[in-house]
């Protein structure tokens, strides 16, 4: 009699570990199951973004959204979007109101048409925001590489490139924002000095060498750029 209790109760013990593994089997396939879906759905979101994006900025180039407070007064009115509040900078300063007006005019009815072909911004603000910023960055860097060309050289010194970059560039193109970004890029590829973080550090320095030198015209004659070379 009890040998017949241990025997079922064995055999209630293994069938019971038994369908424990298979509930457990279960909840991994669904898990991997799960997670492929959202890979999916990212991937998918991702390349529709990408690609909105670059057919976006052959529209528009607002390289103000290159300076950090820019971007981050953006990305507030993106999560204040979501929200249903209003965001607004006590900072309004001349790049500030440009990227206020571009997001009422110009992202708003993107962002609109994005939703409308699947783009989910609600929780996807900083993935839409870097996304933009990358492919602006990009867009910019190739634009004034083009318009500057080739202007420094690898063994040249700080001071040498900070001449060059005023005697190419107008004079109220100097501190833009989209100038900034392409010039702390391009030093960083000469291999020159990394301001590719510290872009403030570069402008308060660019301003002091512009301050030492006055004499810096807005146009340099083709002379003037041979001397250079």
């Amino acid at each position: 009699m009890l040998g017949q209790l241990r025997q079922r109760f064995t055999a209630k013990k293994e069938r019971f570990a038994e369908e424990t593994q298979e509930r457990i089997r279960q909840y991994a396939t669904l898990e991997r199951q799960a997670a492929l879906q959202d890979m999916k759905q990212k991937h998918e979101s991702q390349t529709l973004l990408n690609q909105a994006v670059s057919e976006y900025l052959t529209t528009v180039h607002p390289s103000f959204l290159l300076h950090p407070d820019v971007h981050r007064a953006v990305l507030n009115m993106l999560f204040a979007r979501s929200e249903g509040t209003f965001s607004m900078s006590i900072s309004m300063t001349k790049e500030m109101r440009k990227a206020y007006s571009f997001y009422h005019n110009d992202l708003k009815p993107f962002i609109v048409a994005l939703e409308e072909r699947g783009f989910r911004l609600n929780g996807n603000e900083e993935l839409f925001l870097t996304s933009l910023l990358t492919k602006l960055r990009e867009t910019n860097y190739r634009m004034l590489s083009e318009r500057y060309g080739d202007f420094i050289s690898i063994e040249m010194s700080l001071s040498d490139a900070f001449y060059r970059y005023f005697v190419v560039v107008p004079r109220e193109s100097r501190f833009e924002s989209g100038h900034l970004d392409f010039f702390a890029t391009y030093l960083n590829h000469k291999k020159i000095e990394d301001f590719t973080w510290t872009k403030n550090k570069m402008k308060r320095q660019l301003r002091q060498f512009a301050k030492q030198h006055k004499h810096l015209s807005r146009k340099t004659s083709d002379q003037q750029l041979a001397k250079l070379g």
